[in-house]
């Protein structure tokens, strides 16, 4: 083979350290008119006329030689291997050279079959095949998922033929195996690279270790990726910006951002210089976690460090913003843009009506939505989507639908999102036959709107009370043909039985038994529950048992239902024989049970077997909660058992359990009506150092209780704490307030009251006294006024 053929050979190289830019190497040895005008021209009709023009052109000439004509057929072949391929077969004489262009035109244009049969032309001919022939073969059953079979053809049957596999070859393999998530293989091979180099094989390089770094991070194995990174340091290869940008998205991935910061701040210190990429994957991550204001730092740093930012990395950081609300660092941040020279583009303008739709800004997101078009660009579906929602969330449904109607003018094809928009928008405004008829044009369109959709839809309107509602939305299924599941079913049921109507809701778990949806635990559940909340015990049991003859095995939540209700109705032995029954059958029972059993006892007087089963849960060391200890304190302060109340309180400390505001409330009620105001000051001040802090309703009920034992100077403490808090007066707090006033007979304590309270509870006492007067003589209140 002349030297000139491997001279060509050698420029198809990826990794080959020339001077020339591949454009330059593909025009060598065309005439200098044809150079430029390849260089000027591209794909499509003209470059093919083109590329055969200048094959006649080389064809003509006697002097032409193999070297020009693979030259012409490799800067034809970058641009379009099917017109490559045409010229191939008009050419007079090849090389390997030529067949390596062949080969690479064919596996590009995803013909494996004839860039085999060209590489079989090769070694008939006795050519000896190079690495670079097999590149891209490799590189095409790589992206056909057969990554096995170039494995077989690198690592066997290459070497057969003579020829030795290059790095380039194996990380083709090591990529292939990473991209079919079998990164644990591409290690293997990458540590079979390095035992072969010491007998003179092919050592990995940056690009090796790179690739299976980045495919073990892929597959959420971070130690190994950073095992290898350290391996490599070991031997010796430095990382690129590559390695490391690859180390920082899988760490920010993962969720580990200070492990992140740390290969960021390893990156600045071995002189690695970071580039857009870096600095992005930072941004991406601390914005998706709420940190758009540590973002904006990092975007500065890059600015600093004289990187420009395009349109993708100030739509991360304005994404950010809006996300989190920060609506005047989004404007300047797009200030800075524009006078930047970064005009917004389409993902901008959707992140400024996105965030204009998310606060209800409705007539701001019509404005972005004017301007985007001023400047020439045209809405895409993902802006029209935008803009369609922010109308439907104020109710502003026909607007939407004139919007709806403008994008199927302009020739956009609504998507799925559009559509459930819509349909969600027409539903809340009661316009159910639209709603149904869009329903009905989307499925038209293919896309059909899914069970999750209504599910979540029924959903929002059960929860808002709008049940009747959600029984329409539920019969629109059945009309545009989409299947109701058991979370349909279940849905609407506890929509009925938060409605109060518990007999419709049983009427649907019999036409859902009848349509083949089988209930399931929460199905019964639900309705169990409303029985029992409407104090129909009797049907609540029945529905029970049946449970278990239709194949659906009551939980503990189901138990804990059905105890519940029996307390409630004050059917303590059935109670007990239903709990007795439980512990025989081995279920086991939950803090949630147990609170439940606890209260019940406690509302019917049964005291003393809630504490025989409360220090049982202690002896037993069963994991009890503030609320637990709640119901017990409450019951024992109620039966006027002060001091076992106060030891309870203590062994809640002595448990590592921390009394929440309803504890302290408890124990505080307790002293007040007892007469220990001292104590209660104690407790007070125990409950700041125990890192507990007094609420509104507290403070308010505090002061109520106070002022109904006439403890005015202690309630104008107090009173004193809701000021400092800036919390509201609650109106049973301002009305015992104007009670005590308007009754005359603590006048000499009014001045422990807070001077801001005075006037009003003075205010309020004299109208009082009016309304008395008034109604004595039967006056109507507007004529004194």
């Amino acid at each position: 083979m002349s030297s000139r053929r491997v001279r060509v050979t050698g420029l198809g190289r990826p990794d080959a350290g020339v001077s020339r830019t591949k454009k330059q190497q593909q025009n060598q040895g065309l005439p200098r008119q044809h150079q430029q005008q390849q260089e000027a021209g591209g794909g499509g009709r003209a470059g093919r006329e083109h590329a055969h023009h200048l094959f006649d052109e080389l064809l003509r000439r006697d002097t032409t030689s193999i070297f020009d004509l693979n030259s012409a057929l490799s800067a034809v072949a970058s641009e379009s291997p099917a017109v490559a391929l045409s010229l191939f077969n008009r050419m007079p004489r090849a090389d390997l050279c030529t067949y390596n262009i062949v080969i690479g035109c064919c596996s590009r244009a995803g013909h494996l079959d004839l860039a085999f049969a060209a590489l079989g032309r090769v070694i008939r001919t006795g050519w000896t095949a190079q690495a670079i022939t097999f590149s891209p073969l490799l590189k095409g059953l790589c992206h056909d998922k057969r990554t096995s079979d170039a494995m077989d053809i690198a690592l066997r049957r290459m070497p057969a033929l003579g020829c030795t596999p290059n790095a380039f070859s194996y990380n083709i393999l090591l990529k292939g195996l990473c991209d079919e998530n079998r990164s644990q293989q591409a290690l293997h091979l990458l540590h079979t690279m390095m035992a072969d180099d010491t007998r003179g094989g092919c050592p990995p390089d940056v690009v090796s270790y790179t690739t299976v770094i980045n495919g073990l991070l892929r597959e959420g194995q971070l130690d190994k990726a950073y095992c290898l990174f350290d391996e490599m340091l070991d031997q010796g290869m430095s990382p690129n910006c590559i390695t490391y940008n690859c180390l920082l998205h899988g760490y920010c991935s993962s969720g580990k951002p200070k492990e992140a910061i740390g290969i960021f701040r390893k990156m600045c210190r071995d002189g690695v210089e970071p580039d857009v990429v870096t600095y992005n994957t930072l941004m991406v991550y601390l914005c998706k976690n709420g940190r758009s204001m540590e973002a904006r730092k990092v975007f500065d740093s890059m600015v600093k460090k004289g990187h420009k930012p395009d349109s993708s990395i100030y739509g991360t950081l304005l994404h950010g913003y809006a996300t989190e609300g920060y609506l005047v660092q989004m404007h300047q941040l797009l200030d800075v843009m524009v006078r930047n020279g970064t005009q917004p583009d389409h993902y901008i303008f959707n992140i400024l009506i996105g965030a204009y739709a998310k606060h209800g800004m409705v007539d701001e997101a019509m404005l972005a939505f004017s301007k985007m078009r001023q400047q020439g660009l045209h809405p895409n579906i993902v802006t029209y989507g935008t803009v369609m929602d922010a109308l439907c969330r104020v109710g502003k449904v026909d607007d939407a639908m004139s919007q709806f109607d403008r994008l199927i003018s302009e020739g956009l094809t609504p998507d799925g999102v559009v559509f459930r928009t819509l349909i969600h928008g027409l539903c809340a405004c009661d316009k159910w036959d639209k709603a149904e008829e869009l329903a009905v044009e989307m499925i038209g369109r293919g896309i059909c709107p899914d069970t999750i959709f209504f599910n979540t839809l029924l959903n929002h309107l059960c929860k808002e009370g709008m049940v009747t509602r959600a029984k329409n939305i539920f019969d629109l299924m059945v009309r545009v043909d989409v299947q109701r599941d058991v979370i349909t079913y279940t849905t609407l049921i506890d929509g009925y039985c938060l409605d109060g109507k518990v007999d419709e809701a049983t009427k649907l778990l019999e036409g859902m038994v009848l349509d083949g949806v089988k209930p399931n635990e929460v199905t019964y559940n639900t309705i169990i529950n409303g029985y029992c909340k409407n104090g129909r015990i009797e049907d609540a049991c029945s529905l029970f048992r049946q449970m278990a003859s239709k194949g659906v095995n009551p939980g503990i939540v189901t138990y804990s239902t059905i105890l519940h209700g029996l307390f409630q109705t004050r059917r303590i032995a059935a109670a007990k024989e239903l709990y007795l029954w439980m512990i025989k059958s081995g279920i086991k029972f939950d803090i949630g049970t147990y609170n439940i059993i606890l209260q019940g006892l406690c509302q019917n007087n049964c005291t003393d077997d809630a504490l025989r089963m409360f220090h049982n849960l202690c002896l037993i060391d069963f994991h009890l909660q503030n609320r637990t200890f709640n119901i017990m304190i409450d019951a024992l302060l109620k039966g006027g058992r002060h001091d076992e109340a106060k030891d309870l309180f203590a062994s809640l400390l002595a448990r590592g359990l921390v009394p929440n505001v309803v504890t302290y409330w408890l124990m505080m009620k307790s002293l007040i009506e007892q007469g220990l105001l001292e104590e209660l000051d104690d407790l007070f001040l125990s409950l700041e150092k125990n890192g507990c802090t007094a609420n509104s309703r507290m403070l308010n009920a505090l002061v109520g209780k106070l002022l109904q034992k006439g403890e005015v100077r202690k309630a104008g403490v107090y009173l004193s704490k809701i000021d400092e808090n800036n919390f509201s007066l609650e109106a049973s707090t301002a009305e015992s307030l104007v009670f005590l006033v308007s009754s005359g007979k603590y006048d000499q304590h009014i001045n422990s009251i807070p001077e801001k309270y005075r006037p009003t509870a003075k205010s309020r006492a004299v109208f009082s006294q009016k309304k008395k007067i008034q109604g004595c003589l039967m006056l109507p209140v507007a004529m004194e006024l």
